[in-house]
């Protein structure tokens, strides 16, 4: 799983990595500050089943505090885009070959709306004309890859009709498309049951929206929240835009946030509206006395810096991923080492236990006989039996 961090230049993506993973990336507030893609990895935060026995968990990755499981996610801040991206415009190419790797998106909008289109410095730009644009780049990226010479490619649906998912699936699997993905477009679109072949051009139009909605699901990140005229503009974001996930941000405020807790100086959890000061004086300490600003202007205005709820929408709300914990002994919790619920996986809703084995390895699914599902009393269950969020499993299979 990887979560892309798109939008235009200097709208803040290198810093809302930096403030998700404490990643490097260079940050700076001029145009195309990133040239190649920066990758980093984030946690976020589920109920950890730990939280009610007698000893805590032993995570391999990521770490569990006070019950709060935080689990590692990949994430990829690409090159800034700019309109005509499609065409190679900026870095529009090197975007386009990145953000086919995402399987979500965060699109990170200066909601402050002192940087134009293309990142430049301006005053009273409306960021809703970013979601637009940007959109509508993603639209014509994937109009050009399925449609160009369509009429050529379609001629051997003449042969056999039936076989115009396969043909859509073949030109758009480097987007990852999938039959379903794609029949899922197609109903969406209107156009179930109708010929590829005589698709006008209001019917491609119409597939290739639907095609970006499924392939490309997105949350708006409304960042810098806490400058002049953000709030005006989120308002006119979240009106103009009301079918749209739009959270409000402060990518710095996590980042500084973050840092000074790296640097000891305070103890701040993801997501918190808190923070416990860890040095006798923070009014004289010049990075905790930022922090205290932060804590007023933000935490406790607003509940939080939005960052982790940011990501925790484009997971569990966008991918629709639940946390599914396996064991070797149900009865400790514990793998083959004795270490108390070391993993959990991050799995699509709908996911089976014979699909779910084949995630922790292969030969757990070619040979799997069945389940014992341990948070239904140690219940066996059937290859097809669909797991729940926060399910414990132990998989038998033969050896």
């Amino acid at each position: 799983m990887l979560v892309g961090i798109v939008g235009k230049p200097s709208a803040g993506k290198s810093t809302l990595l930096n403030a998700l993973c404490l990643t490097d990336a260079k940050m700076g507030n001029y145009p195309f500050t990133t040239i190649k893609a920066n990758r980093g990895v984030a946690l976020v935060r589920v109920n950890c089943p730990c939280a009610g026995m007698e000893e805590s968990c032993q995570p391999r990755s990521g770490k569990c505090i006070d019950g709060m499981r935080y689990v590692p996610v990949e994430m990829l801040d690409v090159a800034g885009l700019v309109p005509g991206a499609s065409e190679g415009k900026g870095m529009g190419n090197q975007f386009l070959d990145d953000i086919r790797q995402a399987d979500a998106l965060i699109h990170v909008v200066d909601a402050s709306g002192t940087t134009d289109e293309e990142g430049n410095l301006v005053e009273d730009y409306d960021p809703s004309n970013d979601i637009d644009w940007l959109n509508a780049e993603l639209e014509a990226w994937i109009n050009h890859i399925l449609f160009e010479d369509w009429q050529k490619a379609s001629r051997r649906l003449e042969q056999d009709p039936t076989k115009s998912m396969d043909l859509i699936v073949d030109r758009l699997t480097g987007l990852g498309a999938t039959i379903i993905k794609v029949k899922q477009a197609i109903r969406n679109a209107g156009l179930m049951g109708t010929n590829p072949r005589e698709w006008d051009e209001e019917a491609q139009v119409k597939m290739t929206h639907e095609l970006r909605l499924i392939l490309f699901p997105m949350v708006i990140a409304a960042n810098k929240m806490d400058m002049t005229n953000a709030a005006k503009n989120i308002e006119k974001m979240i009106s103009r835009f009301p079918d749209l996930a739009i959270i409000p941000t402060s990518g710095l405020a996590e980042l500084t946030l973050r840092k000074a807790d790296e640097a000891g100086k305070i103890r701040y959890e993801l997501g918190s509206d808190t923070v416990n000061y860890l040095v006798d004086n923070p009014n004289e300490d010049k990075q905790t006395k930022i922090v205290q600003a932060i804590e007023q202007r933000l935490l406790k205005e607003k509940g939080s810096t939005g960052v982790t709820e940011l990501l925790e929408h484009a997971v569990f709300d966008l991918l629709k991923l639940i946390p599914v914990f396996p064991v070797e002994n149900q009865t400790k919790f514990t793998d083959h080492d004795g270490r108390i619920l070391p993993d959990v996986f991050l799995v699509p809703q709908g996911t089976t236990a014979k699909e779910f084995a084949g995630k922790i390895h292969s030969d757990l699914r070619d040979n799997f006989i069945n389940a014992i599902l341990v948070t239904d009393n140690n219940k066996a269950i059937s290859a097809d039996h669909v797991l729940k969020h926060g399910d414990i499993v132990k998989i038998n299979a033969s050896t």
